[in-house]
């Protein structure tokens, strides 16, 4: 169930994502929570829309990582 499934999402990436530094956070809650393009973040948070790209693919990697190998606390 579609629902079952995002309350699952939310717990694991949660405590993932609280580890992101803010800027991270607002670039992912702009992309995927307001459907922003690249180039309005860009335009947001004052960089070019490649480097939003660059930001967003290490970003994503980053939540990967964690999620798959998270650190020992």
């Amino acid at each position: 169930d579609e629902a079952q499934s995002a309350a699952e999402a939310r717990i694991v990436l949660a405590p993932v994502v609280r580890r992101l530094s803010e800027r991270d956070r607002r670039i992912l809650m702009l992309r995927f929570f307001r459907g922003w393009t690249q180039q309005e973040i860009a335009d947001d948070i004052g960089v070019t829309q490649m480097q939003v790209s660059r930001l967003l693919s290490r970003i994503l990697t980053e939540l990967r990582e964690q999620i798959d190998d998270p650190p020992s606390e």
